[in-house]
């Protein structure tokens, strides 16, 4: 029985040596830029649906789920020299992968993306003002009322 101990002691130890050796690693270090707040977005859900940040500050969005979802930012009207998007991380980028990693203008001048799950490599910034933008999912089978969307609003101070 004290040979039994002795490994499960010894089992024990090792697994709370390397629990510890793998806390120690330094965290990844981030590309220099504006602190980013992420926003999660999916079918349904936006959390936060409504933010509050500094003009010093970058958006990011997340998509936890499986499908495309389609963000377009609806307000205000006239978005240029309002609203700056551009790709974080370009190395991030797989060769091809640029056209869905950015913002592009689309109707009626507004910014949009189609942002596939995980984290979006794109980032935004403000000038001071409100935002209002709208989460689809881009999937033709789904019903009128949620092709239309949710919104969430951002405010820049």
């Amino acid at each position: 029985m004290t040979r039994w101990t002795r490994v499960l002691a010894g089992g024990l130890g090792l697994a709370a040596l390397a629990s510890c050796a793998g806390q120690s690693r330094p965290a990844p270090t981030t590309s220099a830029g504006p602190p980013t707040k992420r926003i999660i977005v999916s079918r349904g859900l936006i959390d936060p649906p409504d933010s509050t940040i500094s003009a010093s500050q970058a958006v990011g969005f997340v998509n936890p789920s499986d499908q495309v979802l389609q963000v377009q930012f609806v307000q205000p009207e006239a978005q240029a020299g309002m609203i700056t998007c551009r790709v974080a991380d370009p190395s991030q980028l797989k060769r091809g992968q640029a056209a869905w990693g950015e913002f592009h203008t689309g109707y009626q001048g507004r910014l949009t993306a189609d942002v596939p799950p995980g984290d979006f490599p794109s980032i935004c910034t403000f000038a001071p003002g409100y935002y209002a933008f709208t989460v689809k999912v881009m999937d033709q089978a789904r019903q009128t009322s949620e092709k239309l969307g949710r919104q969430g609003t951002i405010t820049v101070k």
